[in-house]
């Protein structure tokens, strides 16, 4: 029983949420103590006191702060504690403004804790036009930011973000850059006793006598013998209006002469409780050694040195096997396919079925994966004694919830008791590529690697920047929120022909590499694919353990040679695996037999359509294919009421450094020309948002 009680308090106190300055503390303090105790956050600072003695063993707790002073509550706490003060540490206090856009005069509203707000006042006077909303911790004001609302700002502790967090991150930005919080340590015990640090001692002085010049015979009393008060600060007793304690820090230790002989007068006429004599913080922690500290907290939590590994459903040193099934019903054809797999390893197994629900669109539009091939994979894994849940981060602007309810998938899931997850409701964890040549690291959805195994269920498409989105590029849906935006803004590579996007989706083939594939062909897609195409009935559906020999086939199907589609290539000749269907094994023998070319994307992705200039520099594939929708519904009508001869100049995409007058801006990566042109928001914007916008203008210009 001891031994578990002490294992209980094994653990360090402070106030939370996540993110804020005391969490980052206490996170050092860890390593202070080995590395063994455990950080718990508590909702107040009362709460977190309380803990100290009890849940845990210490608590770091703040208690004054260079610009804002004492934490008064921490201080009355302090009068009725049997705690001790047994060491301190004082933390720099940085602040760094995170937004979702691309320049300062973009940003509509910014998130701040009230204290905060009052620390950075100066930067946040110099913004014109800008909301401030007042949040009650730092964790929440850095949680709004990343929900990636487009003009959102936060300002936030330095250390909790990256330069490449976000579109937009300004450092420094508090009034006093060597602002610091010093952070008491309270226990029953003492933590260490080092001999290079000079002493301190606190205490708390109760009045006993109201009577004129108590304040001063204290003072008196150090100064006649040379000791050196550090602060002094009254708090009201809450007994009786007039009456106070004094809180004092002295410079040494406790059983100095000195220190003893002031405290035998003071105690003649005044109660003196000791709250502690530790080792005095000298100097702020230099904020790397804070980070490195908490990065070996964060290590032992969960290294970002991931990759999914090897699929346990795949048989080494056998040819992969590839089943190929053709029907009218999407749910008998997938589990015609699924009937030829030896499913029993995944037995006690929990699988994360990754579906593209990557937009919100119905089951029929061959832009989403079929909910009833979803359903047989779900009720095939089930049967087999898995436990299945459903996983997706959809593309910027997209609600998760919305996708699964509009493509169906929700529903079967439900039906089935199978748990469907936003990826994107986590903090993101960095990936790193040892061998990446377009990137080196990923942020990717948390929930990738809290299972066993990942089933990759993408539609059979072809894609206007990729050539087809099968089983490997479908895990960019894995993804965190904007950052899968980031693999189409990349500079081109110095000597090499493939597009950045390509080599960036093999680079991350090489770690997110998925364990089983079921391709989804009973409805595909065609032409100007991943969403702005034709959907097309074919009624097939490809499994297999190896997702590029699922890919190989698939392609193979769709009329297309494997070996054209870029990311596909690039991996191969890395040795990811094999696009040669000789080095398969394929059921049926007939397969081939189904083959119905799709037809391809257009090769010049730069948009022509009568009437319209489309103006293209670094634009996404969300951003094209909802421009293509509003030209495709609403073009040949904008061109009759323009007449012939009149031109509509759009603009798409981040790379643009200057743009014509006149130009309609589309998108949030165009929101730079907004003050000087007609810009329609969004990431992407709705075809609606983007015709209502036209409509203003042109009433605007006539």
């Amino acid at each position: 029983m001891a031994s578990l009680y002490f294992m209980c308090m094994q653990a360090i106190a402070t106030l939370g949420p996540s993110n804020t300055f005391s969490e980052l503390a206490a996170q050092y303090y860890t390593s202070i103590l080995g590395g063994r105790h455990s950080v718990k956050l508590y909702p107040t600072l009362s709460k977190a006191f309380a803990a100290v003695g009890n849940e845990c063993e210490y608590g770091i707790l703040p208690i004054e702060n260079m610009t804002e002073g004492y934490v008064s509550v921490i201080l009355d706490l302090l009068v009725h504690t049997n705690l001790q003060i047994v060491d301190e540490l004082l933390l720099p206090i940085q602040f760094s403004l995170v937004a979702n856009c691309s320049s300062l005069e973009e940003i509509e509203r910014i998130y701040a804790q009230f204290v905060t707000q009052g620390q950075c006042e100066r930067f946040l006077d110099n913004l014109d036009d800008t909301s401030i909303i007042t949040t009650q911790s730092n964790g929440i004001s850095l949680e709004q930011a990343l929900k990636g609302i487009p003009y959102e700002a936060a300002i936030v502790p330095a250390y909790s973000v990256k330069p490449d967090d976000f579109p937009l991150v300004r450092a420094n930005i508090a009034d006093f850059a060597n602002n610091q919080t010093r952070f008491i340590v309270l226990g029953k015990n003492s933590v260490r006793c080092e001999q290079n640090r000079p002493w301190k001692t606190s205490i708390l002085i109760f009045e006993t006598v109201d009577r004129p010049g108590v304040l001063s015979g204290i003072l008196n009393a150090f100064a006649t013998r040379s000791v050196n008060l550090m602060s002094i600060i009254s708090r009201p007793t809450k007994e009786m209006l007039g009456r106070y304690h004094f809180f004092i820090d002295i410079d040494g230790r406790r059983d100095s002469g000195p220190v003893q002989e002031a405290f035998q007068e003071i105690g003649n006429q005044n109660a003196i409780k000791m709250l502690g004599t530790y080792p005095r913080a000298e100097t702020p922690i230099d904020l790397k050694t804070i980070l490195s500290a908490r990065s070996k907290t964060k290590h032992k939590q969960g290294s970002t040195d991931f990759s999914l590994g090897t699929s346990p459903l795949y048989k080494t040193g056998e040819k992969p096997r590839v089943f190929v099934s053709c029907g009218a019903e999407p749910y008998e054809v997938t589990t015609q396919a699924l009937a030829n797999v030896d499913l029993t390893p995944v037995c006690g197994k929990r699988v994360l079925l990754k579906p593209n629900a990557g937009r919100a669109a119905a089951p029929e539009s061959g832009i989403v994966t079929h909910p009833e091939v979803v359903a047989a994979v779900i009720d095939a894994f089930k049967k087999a004694g898995a436990e299945v849940a459903l996983g997706e981060s959809p593309v910027a602007g997209v609600s998760t919830r919305e996708a699964f309810e509009k493509s169906g998938i929700a529903a079967v899931a439900k039906a089935r008791n199978c748990k469907c997850i936003d990826m994107d409701s986590r903090r993101f964890v960095r990936v790193e590529i040892p061998q990446g040549q377009a990137i080196h690291n990923l942020k990717v959805c948390p929930d990738v690697f809290d299972f066993d195994i990942v089933v990759s269920i993408p539609v059979m498409k072809t894609h206007m920047h990729t050539g087809v989105t099968l089983s490997v590029k479908n895990m960019k849906g894995c993804l965190w929120r904007r950052s899968k935006v980031d693999l189409h803004m990349l500079p081109e590579l110095p000597g090499c022909d493939d597009r950045p996007l390509n080599i960036a989706i093999a680079d991350m083939a090489s770690v997110l590499k998925p364990h089983f594939a079921v391709i989804d062909g009973t409805i595909g897609m065609e032409g100007l694919g991943p969403s702005a195409g034709q959907p097309k009935n074919f009624g097939a559906v490809v499994v297999s353990s190896d997702p590029f020999a699922a890919d190989a086939v698939a392609c193979t199907l769709m009329g297309i040679d494997p070996l054209t589609i870029p990311h596909l290539r690039i991996s191969a000749e890395r040795g990811y695996g094999s696009l040669d269907c000789d080095d398969f094994d394929i059921s049926p023998s007939g397969w081939q037999e189904i083959i119905r070319p799709f037809a391809a994307p257009p090769e010049n992705l730069s948009i022509a359509f009568e009437g319209v200039e489309v103006l293209d520099s670094k634009s996404c594939s969300a951003c094209q294919s909802t421009l293509l929708l509003f030209l495709k519904r609403y073009g040949n009508k904008i061109y009759r009421e323009k007449g012939p001869g009149n031109q509509l100049r759009i603009a798409i995409g981040k790379g643009h450094d200057k743009l014509p007058e006149n130009t309609i801006c589309i998108g949030n990566c165009t929101a730079r020309f907004k003050k000087d042109r007609v810009h329609v928001t969004g990431c992407p914007p709705v075809a609606s948002e983007i015709l209502k916008t036209y409509a203003e203008y042109i009433d605007k210009i006539e």
